[in-house]
């Protein structure tokens, strides 16, 4: 019902007014009277009607300062003035102040009836226009909020964000650490449902209760999996061990893998890749919470003795030579023979080789799942030799698949890691905090792999091919604009305009400003 309200000093009027107009038949009720012009202000502010009915002539206030008023409260309130008074000021001041209507006593009750249906109606329209504009506006905030989700997921799957608006930054800015946290679990025993509206009420509890603190976005990779990216302020510990308890009561086998936090939203695909890293340790461990630097610190001192395991491995991997494979496995038999570790050195040295192995399948665009019918069966077979010979030649004819699986992706691959990463680095030269790492991370390899590669077929390094692409389009700059050398310097990517000026002249064998003369 629409609110109204009858200001008038005679109480004949306002009785009759009252008793006479079937007010919810019009689709009104009348909430108030009064009997001069601040009882009226006192009512206005206290029952906010959206239809006055009042005088102009009243003691203390007359109608026109109650209509400048009311106005001023409520800008939408529809007012009908009535008056004694054919005075042109009076109709005239009335409706610059915004009054619907100006009538004359005695009062036509009809035409008054006639205007308060199209009070009624205006009303009406009015409100269905904020409720279309709110409607609006919340599909326009879920929107953007689904818009920002998705750039979130992206960068934490390792694609590519050209940009984020002015919200979205201003969003993640408050934000000062992050981490991503993985779930495999399989061999279901539950009723969908109950476990999805569990996992939501968790989820939503979780941010409650920690809304000073965090923020939490949830989404599914291409595997399946589920995964969590957790946004601190500050560095306050955060705990998984309720979302972990859950899904263990719907699932009979459950692994959750934790990364290491990194500081800056776009290091999210390095804390995705820490955290599949984690989960996949679960061939090796019986924890079901597995954090990344655990992993790390359980394989490392296996390796002290064998530089750059990991490396070589990768190497030998993506080389796609059975020679190089052979090589590797036979330096780690000769390692075994030399030092004579205990088997659970061995198992846990053979874990990390296979662990190193699946992540660096995964990290090439291979699924485990599409090469091994079983990835735990197949891990199985080679840690359950007790003969390290036998170990050695069946790891030996898993890397051989895993070799040739990948040799496979590259030749389907339209460009290659280099000119992926060529044109990444030309779409991104400005950005003065561009590494190595960064664009590693963008085609999914080691770093010091990144480097060899990019070299071997750039013939250049990475450093001097980002110095050649931000001294070329600074040249290009000083011939064609008016630009400044230091503005210049700053949008291609160097925020010290002597480190600009030393890079220019090494490359050019000329200063900035006599290069432009």
């Amino acid at each position: 019902m629409i609110k109204a309200i009858l200001v008038d000093d005679e109480d004949i009027i306002r009785e009759g007014l009252s008793n006479f107009i079937d007010w919810t038949a019009l689709g009104l009720e009348l909430v108030g009277q009064a009997s001069n012009g601040r009882e009226a202000v006192e009512l206005v502010r206290m029952m906010a009607p959206e239809v006055i009915i009042t005088d102009v002539k009243m003691p203390m206030m007359n109608g026109i300062e109650l209509l400048a008023l009311a106005k001023e409260q409520r800008p939408d309130c529809v007012v009908i003035m009535i008056s004694s008074y054919d005075q042109f000021e009076y109709a005239q001041q009335s409706l610059n102040l915004g009054a619907f209507a100006y009538l004359l006593k005695p009062i036509d009750t009809d035409k008054l009836i006639h205007l308060l249906k199209e009070a009624v109606l205006k009303i009406q329209k009015v409100r269905s226009g904020e409720k279309i504009l709110n409607t609006y506006r919340n599909v326009l905030e879920q929107t953007q909020k689904n818009i920002l989700d998705n750039k979130i997921k992206l960068m934490a799957l390792g694609g590519r964000v050209n940009a984020l608006n002015e919200t979205e930054a201003k969003y993640l800015e408050q934000f000062t650490k992050f981490c991503v946290a993985s779930v495999n679990a399989e061999r279901p025993e539950y009723q969908e449902e109950s476990f999805m509206e569990e996992l939501e009420r968790h989820l939503e509890e979780w941010r409650t209760g920690h809304a000073d603190a965090a923020d939490i976005k949830q989404f599914q990779n291409q595997n399946r999996m589920t995964v969590f990216c957790v946004m601190m302020r500050g560095d306050k510990e955060i705990s998984f061990r309720k979302l972990l308890a859950i899904y263990s009561r719907y699932y009979t086998e459950t692994v959750l893998g934790i990364s290491d936090t990194v500081d800056s939203v776009r290091e999210l695909s390095a804390a995705y890749r820490q955290s599949l890293e984690a989960v996949e340790y679960r061939f090796f461990t019986d924890r079901s919470l597995i954090r990344y630097r655990t992993v790390r610190e359980e394989i490392q001192p296996s390796f002290k003795d064998m530089p750059d395991w990991n490396r070589n491995l990768e190497m030998c991997l993506k080389d796609g030579r059975e020679s190089e494979v052979n090589t590797f496995t036979d330096e780690f038999l000769s390692y075994v023979y030399r030092t004579k570790p205990s088997p659970v050195i061995i198992r846990t040295m053979v874990s990390a080789i296979l662990l190193e192995t699946i992540r660096t399948l995964r990290t090439a665009g291979g699924k485990p799942e599409d090469l091994f019918l079983s990835v735990s069966d197949t891990i199985a077979a080679v840690l359950n030799e007790s003969n390290p010979e036998f170990m050695s030649r069946k790891l030996r004819e898993l890397l051989w698949s895993v070799s040739d699986y990948i040799a496979r992706l590259e030749k389907l691959r339209p460009n290659s890691v280099a000119q992926k990463a060529r044109k990444y680095i030309e779409e991104n030269y400005q950005n003065p905090d561009l590494r190595l790492d960064d664009v590693a991370g963008y085609v999914y390899i080691n770093a010091s792999y990144f480097s060899s590669v990019f070299s071997k077929e750039m013939g250049i390094s990475f450093g001097d091919y980002l110095t050649k692409v931000r001294i070329e389009k600074a040249m290009d700059l000083l011939k064609n604009t008016h630009m400044k050398v230091y503005e210049i310097a700053e949008w291609v990517g160097y925020q010290n305009p002597s480190w600009f000026n030393v890079a220019f002249k090494r490359y050019t064998g000329q200063k900035p400003g006599d290069f432009r003369k």
